[in-house]
């Protein structure tokens, strides 16, 4: 008799279940609260400083879904909040911080399962001030939207504000159709193409340094809206029981661009770029490694890039 691979046996007895399970018209909330931390104390390790690392988050993850025959309305909240103490710099900095509310309006055809058009509106934002610590006194030099440079100095070990609460603030619009032509436990694909808009409030400075210089270069934000066509990909399921995985692309091409730019062409695409890989130890607690890696050209033509890997313990209460 042929033996079957574990993992094989478990993904059919899993695709199953899922067919069982049939999604039925009214409302149907979910409410996740989640906490991590991190710590390490080193004490003449070479190469590395001596005293305490510590990191301490917190992550909200909340949905509204109505469903009625072939329309779907979803609205989300998702926030992830963290802060970080390092032996460099003496105060805490924020290392992760991002809050997103959305919803989106989904209309699924009767003979065409996989296809549905799709509208929705998206608000990005960081909660807390940006603040920039250094471990030493530096000279800054701030590069202003109207061409003039203004000098500056930032105290070691003190917050330098560079941006407010709430900014830079980021709200999309889209409207077009989505397909999802892959759908298993082992992966579910989606693709979306759209036309999109885009508004961005962002007053305030972001680090854009110069080698060549002496200084530290900060950049002044300016406000600007785009429309363009954007293209979404997100594929995620299971590697195994406990091993889960998520990896999303978003790319926007602006054909229209409210502030003059020397940008031109494909330099003006917004990129969007994140990957998660986790491990379930149990129903509450997680060791998740997260990537992320976004571009705005228009606001920042640099990557921001950051790597994650943090044990989370998240409670279910919806």
């Amino acid at each position: 008799k042929k033996l079957k691979h574990p993992a094989l046996i478990c993904f059919k007895k899993a695709k199953k279940k899922k067919k069982k399970k049939k999604l039925k018209d009214g409302w149907h909330p979910k409410l996740s609260l989640g906490a991590n931390l991190s710590m390490v104390h080193t004490d003449k390790v070479p190469g590395v400083d001596d005293g305490l690392s510590l990191t301490l988050g917190a992550v909200v993850n909340a949905s509204l879904l109505y469903k009625y025959k072939q329309h779907k309305w979803l609205s989300s909240l998702d926030l992830v909040h963290a802060w970080s103490k390092t032996p460099t710099v003496d105060p805490m900095v924020k290392s992760t911080d991002e809050l997103k509310l959305g919803t989106e309006y989904h209309y699924t055809f009767k003979k065409f399962s996989s296809l549905s058009i799709v509208a929705g509106l998206l608000l990005v934002a960081p909660i807390a001030p940006g603040n920039l610590v250094l471990p030493e006194d530096k000279a800054l030099m701030l590069n202003n939207v109207d061409g003039s440079q203004v000098p500056d100095f930032a105290r070691a070990n003190q917050r330098y504000g560079l941006t407010d609460a709430f900014a830079p603030l980021i709200f999309k619009q889209l409207v077009g159709a989505n397909v999802r032509p892959y759908e298993t436990m082992l992966a579910t694909l989606d693709i979306r193409l759209s036309l999109a808009g885009q508004e961005v409030w962002a007053s305030g400075y972001a680090v854009k340094d110069d080698s060549a210089t002496d200084e530290l270069d900060l950049k002044q934000l300016e406000n600007f809206q785009q429309v363009g066509l954007q293209l979404e990909a997100a594929m995620s399921g299971n590697l195994s029981k406990r091993v889960v995985y998520a990896f999303r692309i978003e790319l926007m091409y602006p054909m229209y661009t409210s502030v003059d730019t020397e940008l031109t062409g494909f330099d003006l695409l917004n990129t969007d770029l994140s990957f998660k890989v986790g491990l379930k130890m149990s129903k509450w607690a997680s060791l998740d490694y997260v990537f992320s890696a976004k571009r705005v050209p228009v606001m920042v033509d640099q990557w921001q890039i950051i790597n994650n890997l943090v044990l989370s313990f998240t409670a279910n209460i919806l």
